[in-house]
C-alpha cells in the first residue's frame, strides 16, 4: 500500500499546474465512520468494509494529505511550511488477503475530468512511470455518472486501476479502484461496495 500511495502522491503532485489555488468552496466536508460503513456526503455515496479488509486510519490520511500539499507548494515554487489546502484524501481500505483496494481523494480543481486524464500521463510520464491509459467510459456509481479511466501501471503490487471521476463544483472526484487482475468481476466487486447515501 505504501509504494501505491508513494506513486499517487508522486503524480497528484505534479498535476498543480491545473489546480485552483484552493479556498474551501461548495461547502467541502469529510466522510466520516459509523461503525463498518463509511459516509461521504460530498461524495455522496457510502462504502462498507468487507470483512478482512483494514482502512487506513484518519491520522495517516491526514498526514497524506498534507504531503501532497507540501509537494504542491514546492512544485509552484513556495517552501512548503504553509502549502493551501487542495487535497483531501477521504478513504483508503484495502482486502488484506487480495491486496485488492480502494482510495478516494477529493482536489480542488479548476480543470474538468479529461483535463485531468492529459495531466495524469504527462505527470506519469516526467516522473518515468509506466502507465498504460485503456478505453475511457461513461459509467454509473451510486448516485452519479462518471468518466471511468482504466490504467495499468508497472511495478505495483496491484498494476490495474480504474479511477472514476467527476467535477463537483471547484472539486474534482476521484474514486480509484485497485486489483491485482483487470478482470471485469474483481473490479464489479470492489464497485459493489458503494451505495447510495440514500439508502443509510
Amino acid at each position: 500500500m505504501k509504494k501505491r500511495t508513494i506513486a499517487l502522491l508522486l503524480l497528484t503532485a505534479l498535476l498543480g499546474v491545473l489546480l485552483t489555488s484552493c479556498s474551501e468552496r461548495n461547502h467541502y466536508s469529510p466522510g466520516y465512520w459509523r461503525d463498518s460503513i463509511f459516509y461521504d456526503a460530498f461524495v455522496d455515496l457510502r462504502f462498507t468494509l468487507p470483512q478482512g479488509w483494514e482502512a487506513t486510519s484518519q491520522e495517516d490520511l491526514d498526514a497524506m494529505s498534507a504531503e501532497a500539499d507540501k509537494a504542491l507548494d514546492i512544485q509552484r515554487g513556495g517552501t512548503g511550511e504553509n502549502p493551501n489546502s487542495v487535497y483531501h484524501y477521504e478513504l483508503s481500505a484495502k482486502d488484506t488477503e487480495t491486496g485488492n483496494g480502494i482510495l478516494i481523494l477529493v482536489q480542488s480543481y479548476s480543470g474538468n475530468a479529461n483535463d485531468y486524464i492529459d495531466g495524469l500521463e504527462a505527470g506519469a510520464e516526467m516522473e518515468g512511470a509506466t502507465y498504460s491509459v485503456g478505453t475511457i467510459a461513461t459509467v454509473q456509481l451510486p448516485g452519479h455518472a462518471y468518466l471511468m479511466v482504466p490504467l495499468t501501471m508497472e511495478g505495483q503490487d496491484t498494476p490495474y486501476q480504474r479511477q472514476y471521476l467527476r467535477k463537483q463544483g471547484d472539486y474534482l472526484i476521484n474514486i480509484m479502484l485497485f486489483s491485482t487482475t483487470e478482470d471485469d468481476a474483481a473490479f464489479s466487486a470492489l464497485e459493489a461496495t458503494f451505495s447510495e447515501m440514500d439508502d443509510a
